[in-house]
């Protein structure tokens, strides 16, 4: 006979017999709770019992005839050693279902931490390609502007060429620039034609590009802008220098206030930077408006 053919048969039974497998107790703990459902809550009958437990060789721990006082005892105990067990059981399961559910709300947790570092990363992606986008636009429109500056220059010296023997005659109007092939969304602000005000202010731009913001820099020295943008007038992003952005709204603000009263705060503070550091831009405003 080897090891692995010996089987465990015979060591429970030992075991069984160790722990008093015939014994009353044994009996209570194995069939206490099939005796409480039939008996249904009627009272036992310890006498009929005990004589059964004789007829069929039950004993106590001692290996004698259970009495009638040592079965209720023995009874009584095998209830709350069962009690116990129970509670016990009852104990383990739970602190078993407390500790599944920590780890299910660990699992969740990094799983919402993971989808929310997603979402945030998604979101910054998306944010850092629309301000590659704009940006691109952005230069793409300031280099469309030169170019088409520079045609119209080049246009207005022909005019002035043309025009020297009438130097009376009313400055030619500035034409409006033909939109792009691809630039159907270019549009013209609705702007007054001002004596003084430079080509720059009159060419269109796209809505779809934020305004230019205090602090953002300019295209050929980089130095920050001073003010940002007003609305219904002409974009920093048609000039290459703050100042002569502020000579050409400040008269266009002038022409269309007469006075700075009506202005509001921004193109008031726009104005009074125009008047006091741009050169020559007050003695531009003639006496009969500044009056």
């Amino acid at each position: 006979m080897t090891t692995m053919s010996i089987g465990i048969e015979g060591a429970l039974t030992a075991l069984d017999d160790a722990y008093g497998a015939a014994s009353m107790r044994a009996w209570m703990e194995q069939h206490r709770d099939e005796l409480l459902a039939h008996l249904d809550g009627r009272r036992i009958s310890w006498q009929a019992l005990c004589e059964w437990f004789v007829s069929v060789g039950l004993t106590n721990a001692k290996g004698e005839a259970p009495t009638i006082r040592c079965a209720q005892l023995t009874w009584h105990r095998v209830g709350k050693w069962l009690e116990r067990r129970k509670a016990q059981a009852a104990e383990r399961n739970a602190e078993a279902l407390r500790l599944e559910a920590e780890r299910e709300s660990e699992r969740a947790s990094r799983d919402a931490e993971i989808r929310q570092k997603k979402e945030a990363e998604d979101i910054e992606s998306a944010k850092l390609r629309e301000k590659m986008a704009c940006a691109e636009r952005a230069a793409e429109w300031q280099r469309d502007n030169k170019a088409r500056l520079e045609a119209y220059k080049h246009q207005a010296a022909q005019n002035v060429a043309s025009e020297t023997a009438a130097p009376l005659a009313t400055k030619p109007t500035l034409p409006l620039t033909e939109a792009q092939p691809d630039g159907s969304h270019l549009v013209y602000l609705d702007l007054p034609k001002v004596d003084k005000v430079s080509a720059k202010a009159y060419l269109p731009h796209d809505p779809s590009l934020p305004p230019v913001q205090e602090g953002d820099m300019e295209q050929i020295r980089l130095l920050p802008f001073k003010f940002s943008d007003l609305p219904g007038y002409p974009s920093h992003r048609n000039y290459d220098y703050e100042f002569e952005w502020l000579r050409d709204v400040g008269h266009l603000l002038w022409a269309r206030h007469g006075v700075t009263e009506t202005m509001t705060f921004e193109e008031r503070e726009v104005f009074r930077a125009a008047r006091n550091h741009v050169p020559g831009f007050w003695r531009e405003i003639s006496p009969q408006q500044h009056a």
